[in-house]
Order: structure tokens, then sequence, then C-alpha cells
């Protein structure tokens, strides 16, 4: 899995912001990932059903492309950390 195969996932969902951050943990001797994506202002007003479906679609999309199911979680505008030059797409929470 390749962060820019995410990305084309989310960016051909509509409503989502080229702002993403993967973190990889370890739960009961497996590992799981989470993929937090901001979505658009317009997108957050909405609905919480609105929201669920976008995540729902999010989940798909990925799944489409890398193969393997991944938690989504939506967040605000403005709330991942920007970086100066590359940016830190991966965070490995895992206790090895």
């Amino acid at each position: 899995m390749f962060p820019s195969q995410i990305e084309a996932a989310l960016l051909s969902v509509e409503g989502t912001l080229p702002h993403y951050q993967i973190f990889v943990d370890r739960v009961k001797g497996l590992d799981q990932m989470e993929v937090q994506v901001e979505v658009t202002a317009q997108f957050f007003s909405d609905t919480v059903g609105a929201l669920e479906k976008l995540q729902q679609r999010l989940a798909h999309a990925i799944a489409q492309v890398i193969g393997l199911h991944v938690h989504v979680r939506l967040v605000e505008p403005h709330t991942l950390q920007r970086s100066e030059g590359k940016a830190k797409r991966v965070v490995d929470r895992r206790q090895l």
C-alpha cells in the first residue's frame, strides 16, 4: 500500500480535501489502519447522515484501490498538521 493510492481514492470522492493522514496501530496482535480525512466546511455543516454516507463512500473507495478495509475518520478543515516540505502521511503507532 502506498499513500498515493489512498490519496487517489480520496480525491475520487467529492467533498474531501487533499489533506489526510494514515495511522497504523496494532490491536490484539492485528494491524489496523485509520485514515483521517479533512472534508470541506460544507460537509461539516451538513447533517450527520450526510457525513456517515461520505465516510462509507470513502471507505469503499479506499477498499477498491488497496483491497483492504480501513477505518475512515472525517475531520474538520485545518485539523491535520501541515508540514513544510514533504508531508508526513503515515504515522506508525505500533509497539513492535
